[in-house]
């Protein structure tokens, strides 16, 4: 079951946030993650998306099983 919501629900980190107004609880907030929904009996084709929050991405990566996070670590350095 858990493989099914997966593929047919896909949870994706936008590379740079925008302010707009989550699709989920409708709060103009920065938009972290796009929640991509496919086909259910396919899994293949798309059928619709929403840009999600923060807080309601976190949220649908727990349904899903996804693990979120939106910390990003653009480069590392050694000092020696």
């Amino acid at each position: 079951m858990k493989v099914a919501i997966q593929k047919a629900l896909a949870l994706e980190s936008y590379a740079q946030t925008v302010y707009r107004k989550c699709e989920c609880c409708k709060r103009v907030r920065d938009i972290f993650f796009r929640l991509n929904v496919k086909d259910a009996a396919t899994g293949e084709m798309l059928v619709g998306s929403l840009e999600l929050c923060k807080d309601c991405g976190k949220n649908f990566g727990e349904i899903t099983s996804t693990e979120v996070t939106t910390e990003r670590t653009i480069e590392e350095f050694k000092f020696e």
